[in-house]
């Protein structure tokens, strides 16, 4: 008899061991959200949602398959954190592409991405395909490859399709995760990497959304810059210690960060994050930023535009 294998229902957003990093020496870590008390919490409660990464099709269930690609990365990128720390332009080809890979998924896996980029690419797949133009469009690619589709099943086929996609709202995000998370790595794979380090005294935050993109243009930074964009840079806070950054070879940055600098990061951090701020600390100055910042970066609104994906 086959053994039923267990699923994963609570799937992280973010892993455990990237939160574990930012944690205080108790192995708590602290949470801020808007117009809420600090809560001291641990890893393992965070940044998780309940079948986050399950969708059922047709009466077919995705049975962790995604969970389990996504858990494959995380192994892979762990392995090789301490050398990105250490040796991050002597990765090799192969730890290099586990990085990039790690990065983009965690991007395009949060829950920020599916509800302001995913509902909004939703709405806008229903609003072109209910055009005749797009079906009589897409019946002639067809044709161009060979194929004779009828227009009334190219029409039932679409109608499938938005109908699924509407009904679940994980469908679109989900099935996407694989061709975005390529897509977005090798745009990182194109740029230079550093490791930047905060001075005593200061330290990086993450977030529920961390990976951060700022396109930098005589000396002013602009958020939400599609990543493939040449002067767009990608940030991903590691630890409370350190930063890494994917950006153009023709940057120049500082290995160790001014405190004025691990400032702006943070505010970058925290404008990007949808709900929940994590630092090692209980901090006043956090608080109040998170109340005031917290997602005012907002995804298809004023940041990761159409015209600026890459």
């Amino acid at each position: 008899m086959a053994v039923q294998t267990q699923l994963v229902r609570d799937q992280h957003l973010v892993p455990q061991w990237h939160l574990r990093n930012f944690a205080d020496v108790s192995g708590d870590l602290w949470r801020y959200m808007q117009d809420r008390p600090v809560k001291r919490s641990r890893p393992k409660g965070e940044c998780w949602e309940l079948d986050f990464y399950e969708y059922e099709l047709n009466g077919k269930k995705t049975n962790n398959k995604y969970e389990n690609w996504l858990g494959r990365i995380e192994n892979d990128a762990a392995a090789i954190l301490q050398s990105l720390l250490n040796h991050s332009q002597l990765l090799g080809q192969r730890n290099a592409t586990i990085w990039a890979a790690y990065v983009a998924s965690l991007f395009i896996r949060s829950q920020k991405y599916r509800m302001q980029v995913s509902a909004a690419m939703t709405k806008k797949f229903k609003e072109q395909t209910q055009s005749r133009d797009f079906v009589r469009d897409l019946q002639h690619d067809l044709l161009k490859k060979g194929e004779l589709v009828f227009a009334e099943d190219l029409e039932k086929d679409i109608e499938r399709l938005r109908t699924n996609m509407e009904n679940s709202p994980s469908f679109y995000h989900v099935v996407g995760l694989q061709r975005l998370t390529a897509s977005l790595g090798e745009a990182l794979m194109s740029k230079t990497w550093h490791i930047l380090q905060a001075p005593p005294g200061t330290c990086f935050l993450t977030s529920d959304c961390p990976v951060m993109t700022a396109e930098f243009v005589d000396n002013q930074a602009m958020p939400g810059a599609g990543f493939g964009k040449e002067r767009t840079a990608i940030m991903l806070p590691v630890s409370p210690q350190h930063l890494f950054v994917a950006a153009s070879p023709l940057s120049r940055w500082k290995s160790v960060l001014e405190p004025r600098h691990v400032h702006s990061m943070n505010l970058l951090t925290v404008r990007f994050a949808h709900k929940r701020v994590y630092a090692p600390m209980n901090s006043l100055d956090i608080k109040a930023l998170v109340d005031v910042e917290i997602n005012t970066i907002l995804f298809g609104k004023n940041a990761f535009l159409p015209q600026n994906q890459n």
